[in-house]
């Protein structure tokens, strides 16, 4: 996808935002995980105050606020057309990318 937009002759002039075709929460992104590769995975949640504190423990306070607030926007529940309109092919599920690369992620 990023490869398209970036060859792509046409200047897309926009910010694309990507997502496959369900929209997932974390817990069930951990499941996911967890089902295809036979190891345990769990996400625990910290608040998006918690996040920005734990961030800026490494990073500039102001770059901590923007990923926090990132994270938070990230679990919004919803799905975008961008990986079609960009590709014209739709998005696969994540279920699919994990059983398709659950070799490198072990």
């Amino acid at each position: 996808m990023a490869a398209h937009a970036l060859t792509d002759p046409v200047p897309h002039n926009t910010d694309w935002v990507l997502t496959g075709p369900a929209a997932l929460s974390y817990d069930a992104v951990a499941a996911i995980l967890t089902e295809v590769s036979g190891r345990p995975v769990r996400h625990r949640a910290v608040s998006e105050a918690e996040l920005r504190t734990r961030l800026a423990r490494h990073l500039p306070a102001d770059f901590a606020a923007i990923l926090a607030d990132l994270d938070r926007r990230i679990a919004e529940d919803r799905v975008t057309d961008a990986v079609t309109r960009v590709t014209g092919r739709p998005p696969r599920s994540f279920a699919a990318y994990v059983r398709d690369n659950v070799q490198s992620l072990t």
